[in-house]
């Protein structure tokens, strides 16, 4: 027999058997110094970690004195081989593709599975998660002065406020159309074991919790930031592509990048309270989370690129390049905005003036710039209906690659309200010079917190 003591339990290794038994003391929100608590504590665990791990949680055993009496009682798990720990697997630099496949597919069955309700909903509302969010910055802040950077806690903080400001539509109507769920809350490559007839995953928050229930992708976003922890970000793009095909359900990047840095937060304050315990590794880990955390909400920053300054056939070209830089990108062309006027006002035959939003070819841009095709919307209402869209979209949490002429001062003065009123950054773009990428504009562009000069 072997002993495993946590900050929690003690953990009792007996051939093909794991015996749990919770310590005598308040944890969070429950008082675990009364027997009949800590009999309850386990019957709860049982129930709650049965669905992510079936055949592992096998009952509860009571501890009886010599009268017969219960005195202790612990959970009864079958013991899985440590060696298929997904946390394993990746130090020994194993391929685990596949495993890490399975467990996507076994995420999104258990979502679809566990409880959800309207109550359950109004949790994951913007003003719940701003709470949450301002929470654990609250949990970083003690350990600013001597752990971690307090400059970068401060850009976390504004970072992570300005995204959720801006991006009301996109978190409530994930919450109205059911996908915050009652779910793991604590999904990290330690707990999952990668066994041939699929994965187990244990240690499942507490229902008093509220770390538990989330958006699903909050879900997937603690394993995630677990995988870039442990030097694997390359992993990260195909769990989420998984998690995404097998739950049917799409969101914008940014979503992703918001939720991967509020766990790593979450996850740093954890760490530093363990070196402040004494853990000699964790103020170290606690450093690199949140500099994971900095780098997803700097990600994450929605952006609102106007692209003007040259003919119309070179702006569709120049934008079309852009576009094709990045992931999650919208574009919207003033061409296409126009004929989809001409069209609705019948004033050309229905198909010949439509266009996708994106860049149209170059006569039709040539014509909107030089006379022919204008007559169809006036430029007011093409840049009204360009910005109506545009702010849609930063709402959702989408950046909007704009392409226009852009030359009236009045327009650039409207687009840059829509950037103020939705949280996002505006950028300016020439396209006279062919030499930009986009990665390189939304580094080195210029950002106009108000008009354009």
């Amino acid at each position: 027999m072997s002993t495993v003591e946590t900050a929690h339990s003690t953990l009792f290794f007996v051939s093909d058997r794991v015996f749990k038994m919770p310590k005598r003391a308040a944890v969070g929100k429950a008082d675990l110094r009364r027997r009949e608590a800590r009999e309850e504590a386990c019957r709860a665990e049982i129930v709650r970690n049965r669905p992510f791990a079936p055949g592992v949680y096998l009952g509860v055993a009571d501890v009886r004195d010599s009268a017969g009496a219960p005195v202790e009682h612990m959970v009864v798990m079958r013991r899985l081989p440590s060696e298929r720990r997904l946390s394993e697997l990746l130090a020994r630099g194993e391929p685990v593709d596949e495993p890490l496949r399975e467990v996507a597919r076994a995420l999104v069955t258990f979502h679809e599975q566990c409880e959800t309700s309207a109550e359950i909903a109004e949790h994951g509302r913007l003003r719940d998660l701003e709470a949450a969010w301002l929470a654990a910055i609250e949990g970083l802040t003690p350990f600013q002065a001597t752990m971690l950077d307090a400059a970068e806690i401060a850009e976390i903080d504004e970072l992570g406020q300005r995204y959720l400001r801006g991006r009301r539509p996109l978190i409530d109507g994930r919450a109205a159309c059911g996908r915050i769920r009652d779910g793991h809350g604590n999904l990290l490559a330690e707990h999952v074991f990668c066994l041939d007839d699929g994965p187990r995953i244990l240690d499942r928050l507490s229902a008093d919790d509220g770390r538990r229930i989330a958006d699903v992708l909050a879900d997937a976003s603690m394993l995630a930031v677990d995988l870039e922890l442990r030097g694997a970000p390359q992993l990260t793009g195909p769990f989420f592509r998984w998690f995404v095909e097998f739950a049917g359900e799409t969101h914008p990047p940014s979503l992703t990048h918001f939720y991967m840095a509020h766990r790593a937060i979450l996850l740093a304050g954890e760490s530093a309270v363990r070196a402040h315990l004494g853990d000699e590794t964790a103020a170290g880990e606690a450093r690199r989370l949140v500099r994971i955390a900095l780098e997803h909400l700097r990600r994450a920053r929605v952006r609102l690129v106007l692209v003007g300054g040259a003919p119309g056939s070179v702006r569709a070209a120049f934008a079309e390049r852009l576009i094709r830089d990045e992931d999650g990108w919208v574009l919207l062309a003033s061409d296409a905005i126009r004929g989809e006027l001409a069209v609705e006002r019948e004033l050309v035959p229905p198909g010949a003036g439509a266009r996708r939003e994106g860049p149209a070819d170059a006569d039709a841009e040539a014509a909107s710039d030089s006379g022919p095709a204008r007559e169809f919307g006036s430029d007011d209402e093409v840049h009204a209906e360009l910005l109506r869209r545009a702010r849609e979209a930063l709402e959702r949490g989408d950046s909007v690659i704009v392409q226009a002429r852009w030359s009236e001062a009045e327009a650039r003065k409207e687009a840059a309200a829509v950037a103020v009123r939705t949280w996002s950054d505006l950028i300016e773009l020439d396209s006279f010079d062919a030499r930009l990428s986009l990665d390189k504009a939304v580094r080195d562009g210029r950002l106009a917190l108000g008009i354009a000069s």
